[in-house]
């Protein structure tokens, strides 16, 4: 924070020391190490209800057998049918598209879903249904969870669902029905959970903020390569500025469960942009620290979060020559790792309640003493070496002038970022539970700061 002073890298090292490094390439087999321990009743009870769906309930590729993707307009007639079908579905509009398309937020409760208060202060899970347009297996397995969710009559899934209440959000409407990676405006939904410059952004992060979820998957789909050949890839968030804790039982769930869930179910899993040759990773091509992608948003805001990516192109012989094979497998492999995340809600539903609201208090004190380090580059696995990435003496907060707290206003508000009025201008303090965004969004050091602040050494 001050360029006349030696940053103390003793500091640094002694905190890099301590913060979870467990996504290195040489811990990235995939392994899980508590799979057979596991209760795997609400596994078979959702795999029941998806073999005894009604009809009726069937999604439109269900029906064509997986030679077709359920269209936009099919998708809102399915959800609105379920929630006329079952008192624990209710479907609520929370945004509008830029052209006009609503965001839909699907919430699953036994016997109803409770209220937005209620579930806040208890458990959610939260479901992001393919944010990229050209990406449909994602919402076709939120589709279909929430359905099972909905009709099954298993008392594993009654009780998992009195006790949880488990939201699906259709994130990209308008790509969607473009068939496109961004939405109507061209932009990459998922590298805008910072700025909040589009409506489906600012839609997920105002679920986050009031709804307050333990756990979130994000479920997405990539390119096969020869070196890239997986049914599932996921990853936990990789910026260090998140919280240990959140940090640990976000690699757990990607791996101990939803990971898990995929093998169990005869698919192969690995580490997201870890290229692999003869079962072993040999380079990290992509999963990085930025704080404007989703998985590591939430882990920024003390949620419990995950990203899960399912191969677009064949994998086998059988896949290459009929589509049906090619594209069930699509589904049901982000299917398995979104039950999977579940089955870590069933198993650790008060561990979760109770670390994430001692993450969001950890972070909030943290600001208050002025402790810990500020990252601005690095990642789980990879300690920054250039001093100018780190900040061992943290500042306090941030001042804004007038112009930029109402360029950054709404940003604030649905990152629940509170401010003060200090001498004609703002103060953005670092004591509060989403601390860790405060200088990604206004130092100089941030490669994407909303707008520049002035670093302050007290409050």
């Amino acid at each position: 924070m001050r360029s006349n002073r030696l940053t103390p890298w003793s500091k640094i090292l002694a905190a890099a020391a301590g913060a979870a490094l467990a996504g290195s390439l040489l811990a990235a087999s995939g392994t899980s190490a508590g799979a057979d321990q596991r209760d795997d009743a609400l596994e078979k009870a959702l795999a029941a209800a998806a073999d005894d769906a009604p009809a009726a309930l069937q999604t439109p590729f269900e029906a064509a057998g997986g030679a077709r993707w359920t269209t936009h307009p099919e998708s809102l007639t399915f959800y609105r049918q379920l929630d006329r079908s079952s008192d624990r579905v209710v479907v609520r509009n929370i945004g509008r598209t830029t052209q006009d398309r609503p965001l839909q937020l699907v919430s699953v409760g036994q016997p109803a879903p409770k209220s937005q208060t209620e579930a806040a202060d208890g458990s959610v899970a939260m479901f992001v249904c393919s944010v990229h347009g050209n990406e449909p297996s994602g919402r076709e397995a939120c589709m279909k969870l929430a359905r099972d969710l909905a009709t099954s009559k298993d008392a594993a899934v009654t009780r998992f669902l009195s006790r949880t209440t488990v939201l699906f959000l259709n994130a990209n409407p308008d790509g969607w029905v473009a068939n496109t990676r961004g939405n109507a405006d061209g932009v990459d939904v998922n590298r805008d959970y910072l700025a909040l410059e589009t409506p489906e952004a600012r839609a997920v992060t105002k679920v986050i903020r009031d709804w307050n979820p333990d756990i979130l998957n994000d479920l997405h789909e990539y390119g096969p390569s020869q070196y890239y050949r997986t049914d599932l890839l996921h990853l936990w968030p990789r910026n260090r500025n998140v919280d240990d804790t959140i940090h640990s039982l976000s690699q757990e769930m990607s791996e101990e469960y939803s990971a898990a869930q995929a093998r169990g179910e005869g698919f192969t899993a690995g580490i997201y942009g870890h290229y692999v040759k003869d079962g072993e990773p040999f380079l990290q091509v992509a999963g990085d620290e930025q704080v404007r992608i989703l998985r590591n948003y939430a882990g920024l805001v003390n949620v419990v979060g995950m990203l899960s990516e399912t191969a677009t192109r064949p994998l086998n012989d059988d896949e290459a020559a009929d589509v049906r094979v090619l594209n069930n497998r699509r589904v049901d492999t982000n299917y398995a790792s979104a039950v999977g995340s579940t089955q870590m809600v069933a198993e650790n539903r008060e561990t979760l309640i109770r670390e994430t609201a001692a993450a969001a208090e950890r972070q909030a004190e943290l600001g208050a003493s002025q402790g810990g380090v500020v990252y601005f580059g690095g990642q789980d696995d990879m300690i920054p070496t250039d001093p100018d990435q780190v900040e061992p003496e943290p500042m306090c907060g941030y001042r804004i002038t007038p112009e930029v707290f109402q360029q950054v206003r709404r940003a604030l508000n649905l990152h629940d970022l509170a401010w003060t009025r200090s001498a004609g201008s703002y103060v953005v303090s670092l004591a509060q539970p989403n601390r860790a965004l405060v200088p990604l969004m206004f130092d100089e050091r941030s490669e994407y700061r909303l707008a520049q602040g002035t670093p302050l050494e007290s409050c």
